[in-house]
């Protein structure tokens, strides 16, 4: 029995022996840290931002760690860790994705909303996007490092995003513009394609119905969806008379 305990005292010495040199040892100091594709963030920012892995020991080096070091990253949503011993790491970026750009008196440059509702400067580095352009929303600032749409608007604004994703309808009817008007929300068709007004609320079955009826609506018409029971429109020369 003495001999038994003997053994297992000097397997648990040599675990701990073990594990002491894995988590201490320079061979396991970060040396090199790698980072799968991206795109809206820049190298510079990103190199600045995964600095602080080196020399950390690769086995207590954490995605939280990493996490926190990417948190002035506006762009990253989240990251993931991959190790490859002795002493590299992968950094796995998953961005976030421009919905709409936005429409600002305060700013000439590009703006975009996110998914989280903030609103980000497009990158510097990147083409415009061709996306549709919010207009009329109201922008809460208090946090100049990250504006973001106002707490009564980002809920209406995205379930409108996610009514136009649900309906497949931009791949028919390219949207130009989404405005936010005492009316509801209005979508502007491109090419002189029309306007839909969508109200506040419903966003899907309204595009389902203007979508199963738009063979029997004149091209360019300004739509009103927001009856259950019906819809109306005008033609540009209607409303002119």
């Amino acid at each position: 029995m003495a001999i038994a305990l003997v053994a297992v005292a000097g397997s648990g010495a040599l675990l701990a022996a073990g594990a002491w040199w894995l988590l201490t040892s320079p061979r396991f100091a970060v040396a090199r840290v790698e980072s799968g594709p991206y795109r809206f963030t820049t190298q510079a920012d990103l190199d600045l931002a995964l600095r602080s892995a080196l020399g950390h020991n690769i086995w207590t080096l954490g995605t939280a760690d990493l996490a926190a070091a990417c948190a002035r990253l506006p762009w990253v949503r989240a990251v993931h860790l991959r190790r490859r011993v002795p002493d590299t790491v992968t950094v796995e970026l998953e961005e976030w994705r421009p919905l709409v750009g936005v429409a600002s008196a305060r700013s000439a440059d590009l703006e975009v909303l996110i998914g989280d509702g903030r609103v980000l400067p497009w990158p510097a580095h990147l083409q415009p996007p061709g996306l549709p352009v919010l207009v009329g929303a109201a922008l809460d600032r208090s946090d100049p490092a990250a504006p973001r749409l106002d707490a009564g608007t980002v809920v209406p604004v995205m379930a409108v995003l996610d009514a136009l994703v649900a309906t497949g309808f931009e791949a028919a009817y390219p949207v130009d513009f989404i405005r936010l008007t005492d009316r509801g929300v209005v979508l502007e068709l491109e090419r002189r394609g029309g306007s839909l007004v969508l109200g506040d609320e419903e966003f899907a079955p309204r595009l389902r119905r203007y979508l199963l009826a738009r063979d029997r609506i004149p091209s360019g018409a300004h739509v009103d969806l927001r009856f259950q029971d019906r819809i109306t429109f005008e033609t540009p020369q209607s409303a002119g008379h």
